[in-house]
């Protein structure tokens, strides 16, 4: 599978099997895998949004979330919550409707930028988001950002939107592939998304913690 990249590479994706069963092997990562499975269960039996992001908010630590706990909290109350809760509304409209409506788009960068000006919001930010909107959001450490964006861009104010409409447009774009091999997973129960998402961590990052793959 390739995937082109806006940095303008294209991202050859080999041995994903493989990669999978390497990564279901870290406690945290198998953990989160499994709470992200319960959530789209959750959206499924009609769980409000609300209550899927609450329980979103701790899970995201299972995967290094630098946020500490007061920013959590900060982003559990008003009015953090309100604009967590509008971005998650505009995310869930995909790439189509952020193409149609400029706004939405312009709308996302806003909702992020008033969460706070820590340097580690949009990876912390991901790590909730990729729980409760999968299908758009990946997790965004700086490796992951500058292996998409490019090591200039990753650090951009529009980052994460730049991540954000790259990944809801390659999830589709490759969903038969990335279905297959999820259905092919033995380990955690994916989604397409997931899959896309987890791989990415593991080329971009992750390969450091296991033997190579070759």
């Amino acid at each position: 599978m390739q995937i082109d990249l806006p940095c303008g590479r294209t991202w050859n994706v080999r041995e994903a099997s493989k990669k999978l069963t390497y990564r279901a092997e870290l406690p945290g990562a198998r953990v989160f895998d499994l709470v992200a499975a319960s959530l789209r269960r959750a959206k499924t039996a009609g769980v409000s949004v609300e209550d899927r992001f609450n329980l979103a908010l701790p899970a995201s630590w299972l995967v290094n979330s630098p946020a500490i706990s007061t920013v959590l909290r900060r982003w559990a109350l008003q009015p953090h919550r309100e604009a967590c809760l509008a971005l998650i509304d505009a995310l869930e409209q995909g790439p189509a409707a952020w193409s149609a409506d400029p706004g939405t788009a312009e709308g996302i960068r806003l909702c992020v930028a008033a969460l706070g000006d820590e340097a580690y919001v949009t990876e912390a930010l991901s790590k909730v988001l990729a729980l409760v909107v999968p299908e758009a959001v990946p997790l965004m450490p700086s490796r992951a950002r500058a292996f998409v964006l490019g090591d200039e861009a990753k650090d951009h104010p529009d980052a994460f939107g730049g991540m954000v409409d790259w990944f809801a447009r390659a999830a589709l774009a490759h969903a038969t592939e990335l279905d297959r091999i999820a259905r092919e997973h033995r380990e955690v129960e994916l989604s397409g998304a997931g899959v896309l998402d987890r791989l990415l961590w593991f080329d971009s990052e992750g390969h450091a913690h296991f033997p190579k793959i070759d």
